[in-house]
């Protein structure tokens, strides 16, 4: 008996995401022939449903949320040896795997994707027993992402983002680390490290041009000065998608590397939007390690 597993985050969408309920269900029952939906409640749920369902050998899983509710199921399931299909339904402030795979952020539109079962089989990521899809960053400026509030998000949505970094951008801290691979190694001070499997992070497109979800590789910028004067000195090369050549950034990409702080000093990462694992911690790229539904060819 094929079975999927529905994880639904009743908060996201402006706290519309139930409303979908019934349409996901009848879309899977063609496909299907049981249908499991489950309602979190609060942090950490999705990731134990996910889980759950992974070790009863579901055939599919849906994440319908945000990147929080995405990285949650993906963290649930990628553990397993054997693991489940896995499903977006996007309704996030950024959606940014949804919009790498080409996945709508209309949920209507992402909800029709079920009815047929077209995959891609992505990398994913891990940092100290945390999985991601796309992107982790460890800096002041990452770091205030966490301070953000649910209500900013609603009301403001990316720009609550933007806004609580631009304030650290005028504060201009740095962190002190060392960073290892094989490829280069770098021990100092940095306004950032950012690292990405698919090439956007917040919902900003070709940060890293090269990289693909498929590729094999993590892409990692260690930004060097990311102040207001800097910041408005790169733009041109923001906007063109060239920042990876700027002479404020070491570009590096590798299969591994490890990132350690200096002085004692206490750094917290920035996971897919969430609040990720403290330094020290070693990052290992996972090849093909989740199928997701993405839309057919037209």
């Amino acid at each position: 008996m094929k079975k999927a597993l529905v994880i639904i985050n009743p908060s996201s969408g402006r706290e519309k995401a139930e409303e979908y309920a019934d349409h996901i269900r009848e879309i899977l029952k063609k496909r299907y022939e049981e249908v499991e939906i489950r309602k979190t409640e609060g942090a950490g749920d999705a990731k134990r449903f996910a889980d759950e369902g992974a070790s009863e050998e579901v055939d599919l899983i849906v994440a319908v949320g945000g990147d929080g509710t995405v990285n949650e199921a993906v963290n649930g399931i990628a553990p397993h040896e054997k693991r489940p299909k896995f499903a977006i339904i996007p309704l996030g402030t950024v959606n940014d795997l949804a919009r790498v795979l080409g996945i709508p952020v209309d949920p209507e539109e992402a909800i029709e994707i079920l009815s047929e079962e077209h995959l891609v089989t992505i990398d994913l990521a891990k940092a100290s027993g945390t999985y991601f899809t796309n992107g982790l960053a460890v800096g002041k400026i990452p770091e205030s992402i966490h301070e953000v509030t649910a209500e900013e998000k609603s009301k403001l949505g990316p720009l609550a983002y933007l806004w609580a970094g631009a304030k650290k951008l005028l504060e201009n801290e740095k962190i002190a680390v060392k960073v290892l691979t094989e490829e280069k190694e770098f021990e100092g001070e940095l306004s950032a490290v950012v690292m990405s499997l698919t090439g956007q992070l917040g919902g900003i497109k070709d940060v890293f041009p090269e990289a693909r979800p498929q590729d094999g590789k993590i892409h990692i910028l260690l930004v060097h000065e990311l102040d207001l004067a800097e910041t408005t000195k790169m733009l041109p090369e923001i906007i063109s998608r060239r920042i990876t050549e700027s002479e404020n950034m070491t570009y590096i990409t590798t299969e591994k590397v490890t990132l350690e702080a200096f002085h004692g000093e206490d750094y917290v990462s920035d996971v897919d939007g969430e609040e990720g694992p403290h330094l020290p911690f070693t990052v290992e790229v996972l090849k093909a390690h989740l199928e997701v539904l993405v839309p057919g060819e037209k």
